[in-house]
């Protein structure tokens, strides 16, 4: 049942980009859509995460290990391991297919890839830890590899244990294709606003500090508007609302002020 639930929800928050939105002349579409396409990807690599990760939530010997998952041919993989020094070791590697179907995964697969995207994310998470104790929240890490085979590692607010979604806050560290060099560090953060997720109720978020949708505030959207009747970013120069048209679609309207 679990599952099932995941599942309705990962198919209503794919958001396509083509049809979908109107805007201004001055609203900058091009880097919206790259922010969309981004979020996008990031619930994707959430929804197949967390339904690996379901399996295993009985287990306490899966609890100290770092996780991550990545998209190779069409297949999602789930990884969970630990370091020895600067040694990853696997403990469980794990597939879903395209039936949704989860399997331990004892095939071949590229080290070199796992194992600088695992060094990457144990840095990070170790750069990151004074974060998450200054403001005692859960985040989600992702990681990415990028077109210039770079690896982002970026955290977001989780949905709270409390019934709350938060935002405000978005972190990203960039190292070098190894995941040992630490080449760029960049953040969006203000003050961390929570909203109870529930009763279905139009909801503006505060980006109100910068003048264009940030990453995260796309990943908000996508990942909560369906608990709402629409989702409206509200930035210094503009709007950007997401909402379902009259045949049950999710379309944005962007305006400037």
């Amino acid at each position: 049942m679990k599952n099932t639930l995941l599942l309705i929800l990962f198919l209503i928050v794919l958001d396509p980009l083509a049809g979908a939105q109107t805007s201004g002349p001055d609203f900058d579409t091009v880097l919206f859509n790259k922010n969309l396409e981004s979020a996008n990807r990031l619930v994707e690599y959430e929804y197949f995460s967390q339904l690996s990760s379901s399996n295993l939530s009985d287990q306490p010997e899966n609890s100290s290990l770092e996780w991550f998952s990545y998209n190779e041919n069409q297949i999602w993989h789930t990884i969970g391991g630990s370091f020895t020094g600067h040694v990853f070791t696997i403990a469980r590697h794990m597939i879903i297919d395209s039936l949704y179907t989860i399997s331990d995964y004892k095939g071949i697969y590229d080290t070199t890839r796992v194992n600088s995207s695992a060094s990457a994310l144990s840095q990070a998470n170790d750069q990151f830890q004074l974060i998450r104790d200054t403001c005692n929240l859960y985040f989600n890490s992702f990681v990415v590899l990028n077109p210039d085979q770079t690896i982002s590692i970026r955290f977001l607010p989780a949905f709270q244990p409390s019934g709350q979604a938060v935002y405000g806050y978005e972190w990203e560290y960039i190292y070098d294709k190894t995941g040992k060099i630490l080449l760029h560090q960049k953040s969006y953060s203000k003050s961390l606003t929570a909203v109870w997720v529930g009763q279905p109720r139009e909801l503006w978020i505060n980006y109100r500090n910068t003048d264009k949708p940030t990453l995260g505030s796309v990943f908000f959207v996508l990942s909560f508007r369906d608990y709402f009747t629409r989702i409206r970013i509200d930035t210094r120069i503009s709007t950007s609302t997401n909402a379902k048209d009259k045949n049950g679609k999710y379309i944005w309207t962007h305006k400037m002020k």
